[in-house]
């Protein structure tokens, strides 16, 4: 089943407790694959991304795609 970039950009990215971080807002591709390496997320207003596990400023966190276990009706990460 085939996922087009503009079918993820806008839903909610949740942990591994099912607890919404934020919105996926942009995805990183690797250029000579086309497959995708990174998620960006922006996280929920009183989020902290010091806090997490993930490199982040401005209120956006990089997910690497290794730490989605699946993509849904919202994104989980296995974290």
């Amino acid at each position: 089943m085939a996922i087009f970039a503009r079918e993820l950009i806008g839903k909610d990215v949740v942990d591994s407790h099912n607890e919404t971080l934020g919105k996926m807002t942009d995805i990183v591709f690797d250029v000579q694959s086309g497959s995708i390496t990174t998620i960006i997320v922006t996280l929920e207003g009183d989020l902290n991304p010091n806090m997490l596990p993930w490199d982040g400023e401005d209120g956006k966190v990089m997910i690497p795609v290794d730490d989605v276990s699946r993509f849904s009706k919202k994104i989980h990460l296995n974290k």
